[in-house]
Order: structure tokens, then sequence, then C-alpha cells
């Protein structure tokens, strides 16, 4: 079965938030995350969110390439990216209200994939 267009969308859509991702992280390095924000962070904060845009960017890349293979851990992996991010964006809005911007891959992905995922696993390896 060929790849629908809906998954190739899904996988863009990480790639580009993934690579988003790793530069600021490139960018920020632990220190220097604050520089994208509107407000002061301690070191400890920014630290956290270098790590969590480093280990969130790897996921995305991680499962888009899962995705685009047509392999379960693939779906799995999206699915685990897209709430481990939203969690993180939930934290981050408590520092800047532009982390809701986060939201919107992962909320397209769950929901894509969420009604579509028995048709989607059993097409999977």
């Amino acid at each position: 079965m060929a790849k629908s267009k809906g998954i190739i969308l899904i996988c863009i859509l990480w790639l580009i938030q993934s690579i988003g991702r790793l530069s600021f992280a490139a960018i920020g390095k632990p220190e220097g995350m604050g520089q994208f924000l509107d407000v002061l962070i301690s070191y400890e904060t920014s630290l956290v969110m270098f790590t969590m845009f480093l280990f969130l960017g790897i996921c995305g890349f991680t499962a888009a390439f899962g995705l685009l293979a047509k392999r379960k851990w693939g779906f799995w992996t999206t699915i685990f990216a897209s709430i481990a991010t939203i969690a993180f964006d939930l934290w981050g809005l408590t520092i800047q209200y532009t982390a809701a911007l986060g939201f919107v891959v992962p909320a397209i992905s769950i929901t894509y994939l969420y009604l579509r995922k028995s048709k989607l696993l059993s097409t999977m390896n």
C-alpha cells in the first residue's frame, strides 16, 4: 500500500518542527536558551529547555523516519513525541505564551493517527 498524503504531510511537519527545535538548541546551547524569550530565565530553566529541544528534535526525526518506513514503532514514536511535546509546551506556556505554537504539529498528528489507527497499524511492519 502506498504512503498516504496525510502521512507524508505529518512527516514533513515533524521534520520542520524537529529542524526548528534542533536549531534553537544548537544556537542557544545549554546556557543561552533565554535569548529566544521575552523574560529572564535561570540557568537551570535554560538547561531544561535545551535538553527538551534536543530530545524532542531527535524524537521528531525518528518518528518521521519510522512513519515513512511504515513501521509500527514509527506510529508509536510519533504518538509518544506528540504527547511529550504537548507536555513540554504546557510547561513552556508558564514561561511564554508562544509555546502554544508547539501544540500544532502534535495535535494534528494525534488526531490524524488516532482516527486511522487500526487501518495504519494493519499495513505497517
